[in-house]
């Protein structure tokens, strides 16, 4: 019996049930590919795979709708590896550990995958549930979303057949999504020199964690502590009072997620260690626990003494100190047009120490692209000025809103017609793989829909139960409304 056995839709559920069993972070998707790949052989469906690993399942018409245009279905595979700094979980390995807390599924101290397991689940059950009628269908499982959208960037064109299009990786089930922002991530590398710690130097370890964190775009306007952001505070705080030389520091785990846990190991003359102590523990750690009473009141924050013979030299820790502090986190516009939307945020994501080299990663969103050109050149003259190397990927494109999509009026029927009201059309301050996809398809038509998710990219994450059902019966009445279309 498995955990999730008495859910409905039953269809969804026990795919979905299926996939957590299976490690899938981004870059480690091959396993359940294998697995989707068996599922639809059992079936007599056919399928396609492309050069970087997406896979394409066909699923024949309901009788008497062959003749339909075909439908494409998408979602991708891959999910944001985070658990809690207590909990024993390897990621490549283990299977997740469901819970269900009342109308809720979860995971126990790591991320659940929902985003976008649930969606992938749904446009597979078509197979399974034949109470729905459909045209033929394609469903698009990609590869890699998390780290950049590198799957849907390498679909190649003619890989589908289909030119109406439905995503399943929104997250709010009363709204229907018709465009995205675009992203751009900024590398920045520190190199700095190893050196022999000072005599009459005291090591010291600060750690801050317990942050909510979350989802870079979904959760960016929450203003949720930045823990890499925080420890950068208190350092440079020391740093305004003694010579403080870094021994490493690292926190975060994902470019797209707000880091909940940062660790800095530093260097202080010994006759200043109890005053080190108390700035960072005593007045600073009041001051921000005051200030992230609402968004963060579980924050922990600790400080402790190691060893540390060696250390970066003073020059390139103050460097690296400040390159993180300059470093824009956080929304830095929002949408004219659209009221509560987003419009441009950067997230100060990861930051890891190698050796003697400092790696840090940022991730910029913007829907309208030129801003988003704009913090990209900040970014670059940050890391410049802070003598650090810059490198800046391609990224993705926004997906531009289409008010007049015969998909969109098919879909905003259906909604009203199942739930007697009409859908809210919303735009999102995330990536979702939309843009890319009508790159190579500039006459897809696309919408967007899916199940209430909320603490994506974190431990926190949950997918509703009765929100699932709702979004299945939308699905059903959508694919219904375009085949008669």
């Amino acid at each position: 019996m498995g955990k999730l056995d008495q859910l409905k839709p039953a269809a969804v559920w026990k795919i979905f049930e299926a996939m957590t069993a299976i490690p899938h972070g981004s870059g480690n998707e091959t396993a359940i590919q294998s697995m989707f790949k068996g599922w639809a052989d059992e079936r007599d469906l056919d399928w396609s795979e492309d050069a970087v690993g997406n896979l394409l399942i066909r699923i024949p018409a309901t009788p008497g709708l062959e003749a339909v245009d075909p439908l494409l279905i998408q979602g991708h595979v891959d999910m944001v590896c985070e658990k809690n700094a207590a909990t024993k979980h390897d990621f490549a390995t283990d299977p997740l550990k469901l819970k269900i807390e009342g109308d809720w599924v979860t995971a126990d101290g790591t991320t659940l995958g929902a985003d976008n397991g649930i969606g992938v689940a749904m446009g597979l059950a078509l197979a399974d549930d034949r109470s729905v009628p459909h045209g033929p269908v394609e469903v698009l499982l990609t590869v890699d979303e998390e780290r950049g959208l590198t799957g849907a960037a390498g679909v190649q064109a003619g890989f589908f057949a289909s030119r109406k299009m439905i995503n399943l990786d929104s997250e709010e089930d009363d709204a229907i999504f018709v465009g995205c922002a675009g992203g751009r991530d900024t590398q920045f590398t520190m190199k700095n020199r190893s050196t022999r710690s000072p005599k009459e130097s005291a090591g010291r370890k600060v750690t801050i964690m317990g942050l909510k964190g979350g989802h870079s775009g979904l959760d960016i306007h929450q203003h949720r502590g930045n823990a890499i952001k925080i420890l950068t505070r208190a350092l440079q705080a020391a740093s305004s009072e003694m010579e403080l030389r870094l021994v490493e520091i690292n926190g975060g785990s994902m470019r797209n997620a707000i880091p909940r846990e940062a660790e800095a190991k530093v260097v202080v003359p010994k006759a200043l260690g109890r005053r080190f102590k108390q700035i960072v523990d005593g007045e600073l750690q009041r001051v921000l626990n005051e200030e992230l009473a609402d968004t963060d009141p579980g924050m922990i924050w600790k400080t402790s003494t190691v060893q540390a013979p060696r250390c970066l030299g003073l020059a390139g820790s103050r460097k690296t100190l400040d390159l993180l502090s300059a470093i824009p986190n956080g929304v830095t516009s929002m949408s004219g047009e659209i009221e509560g939307l987003v419009e441009s945020s950067t997230n100060l994501g990861v930051v890891k120490t190698v050796g003697s080299r400092v790696d840090v990663v940022c991730c910029s969103r913007s829907s309208v692209m030129a801003s988003l050109s704009e913090l990209v050149v900040q970014h670059r003259a940050i890391g410049v000025l802070a003598g650090a190397e810059v490198e800046q990927p391609e990224g993705y494109p926004g997906w531009k809103p289409n008010l007049k999509s015969p998909l969109l009026a098919v879909t905003r029927e259906s909604y009203k017609k199942t739930f007697k009201k009409d859908a809210e059309l919303l735009a999102i301050h995330a990536g979702l793989e939309c843009g890319l996809l009508t790159e190579k398809y500039p006459d897809l038509d696309i919408v967007s829909f899916g199940p209430n998710i909320t603490g994506a990219h974190s431990p926190d994450e949950k997918v509703q139960i009765s929100s699932v059902q709702k979004v299945w019966k939308l699905f059903a009445s959508t694919l219904k409304g375009v085949a008669g279309s």
